[in-house]
């Protein structure tokens, strides 16, 4: 025989998204920006930084200003869309 109980379960919900290179805030109540992403960077040997991973939260228009142009678009996670890597 199996008896159960019932258990309050904390969660951490996310509450606000910061931008790491502006500062633009994202939450419930305070919409500064369109929407935000995270980079992730990953080093391998021989770099001087092997073994590190950074990561930073970006707002749409910190990536569309610094990144968009320079990297490449692997694929859409959403649609499952594969782009060409060149």
């Amino acid at each position: 025989m199996r008896k159960y109980k019932t258990v309050k379960v904390e969660e951490e919900k996310l509450s606000k998204v910061i931008c790491d290179f502006c500062g633009k805030k994202f939450d419930e109540t305070v919409v500064e920006c369109r929407g935000f992403g995270q980079i992730k960077v990953e080093f391998g040997y021989p770099s001087n930084y092997d073994g590190d991973v950074y990561k930073a939260e970006i707002c749409d228009d910190c990536f569309l200003k610094l990144f968009k142009k320079k990297l490449r678009l692997e694929y859409n996670y959403m649609t499952g869309e594969r782009h060409e890597l060149i």
